[in-house]
């Protein structure tokens, strides 16, 4: 893939953009909209690699595990405790591969 580094810089400021606002109304929001939000924005992260031909199998298991389990904080606590643990448990295995 043959992209303009400006294009990269765009959607990674996308990226930046997000997190920087979500921290900003993490002041005003419930304690557990943080991990909320941080894996939200991994997510997004892992996208714009996508987007780019930089991802990897590795990112995009992950990536598919987020999307499947982030809507948990809505729900229990012992619920979406469980699917960090997942995706914690996620990251550590593909480290070690």
């Amino acid at each position: 893939m043959n992209e303009s580094p400006t294009a990269v810089t765009d959607d990674l400021f996308d990226v930046v953009g997000f997190m920087v606002v979500s921290a900003h109304k993490l002041l005003d929001e419930p304690q557990r909209y943080g991990p909320f939000r941080l894996i939200d924005a991994a997510s997004r992260l892992v996208e714009t690699l996508q987007e780019h031909g930089a991802s990897s199998p590795a990112l995009d298991r992950i990536r598919d595990e987020i999307e499947r389990g982030k809507t948990t904080c809505m729900g229990s606590e012992q619920e979406f405790r469980a699917v960090l643990s997942a995706l914690v448990d996620a990251v550590v295995t593909e480290l070690k591969t």
